[in-house]
């Protein structure tokens, strides 16, 4: 099922707001213009009309909650699988939850969740590619970006660029679900643009942490090896960065 707005404030909020009316399962809904799209870490989605492909899409899972480790990384693998069929072969995944071009962004996810921990949940799963940015949207964003108008070896329909993507994700979420991330882990690796590199760990309180990357586990965390010995890193609030 699938919904294309003018516009709306967040694709993500939409449908988390849709989860409790019980919106149908693989719901996907479409804004042309998000005017307050939302990115990890609280950050704001820098958009302007026709600069980006921001889409959300409603899975519900059978499984609880605590199953759902390392969705994300499941997710890029399907947002990398869609570039590679476009030709755009040197794109890289950013644990947890973002493709780079060099150490440029490209595209974010953002996932939130709805249900208990045990019983069944539902997962809306936020994505923004950016198509064609201006230098005044540039100016905007908090890091280095790059969009498919400058990576692309030709144009992109964004329609096609969607229908693609929901294929790819439709076919990796079913894999998830089975499975869970253990038998993706191999390619998401493959594909990791800081794999045994060195790298900042930004923690929430302040501190950082400098360490090689070793990997991933099965639920999704990054595994570095650091002054301490091999640490593991969930998500959540911490934030990595390349040692130039």
């Amino acid at each position: 099922k699938l919904e294309i707005h003018d516009y709306l404030e967040s694709t993500n909020t939409y449908l988390m707001k849709k989860i409790s009316s019980g919106h149908a399962h693989a719901s996907c809904v479409v804004a042309n213009l998000q005017t307050n799209g939302r990115g990890r870490r609280g950050r704001t989605w820098q958009a302007g009309l026709g600069a980006s492909l921001t889409f959300s899409l409603l899975w519900r899972f059978q499984c609880g909650a605590a199953a759902l480790s390392g969705l994300s990384l499941a997710v890029g693998i399907s947002l990398i699988r869609a570039l590679h069929h476009f030709g755009i072969t040197q794109a890289q995944l950013k644990w947890p939850n973002d493709i780079l071009i060099g150490r440029e962004k490209l595209a974010g996810i953002l996932i939130e969740l709805q249900g208990d921990m045990e019983g069944p949940s539902t997962a809306v799963i936020g994505v923004g590619i950016n198509l064609n940015l201006s230098t005044k949207i540039k100016q905007q964003i908090d890091q280095p970006a790059i969009d498919l108008a400058s990576a692309a070896p030709q144009t992109i329909n964004p329609n096609e660029l969607l229908g693609v993507l929901l294929n790819h994700l439709a076919e990796v979420l079913r894999s998830f679900e089975l499975q869970g991330f253990t038998s993706l882990r191999d390619e998401w690796t493959k594909h990791h643009a800081y794999h045994q590199q060195q790298v900042r760990m930004l923690l929430p309180d302040g501190r950082e942490i400098l360490g090689v990357v070793q990997g991933i586990t099965e639920d999704g965390n990054l595994l570095v090896e650091t002054t301490s010995g091999l640490q593991k890193f969930a998500s959540g609030e911490i934030s990595l960065r390349g040692v130039v």
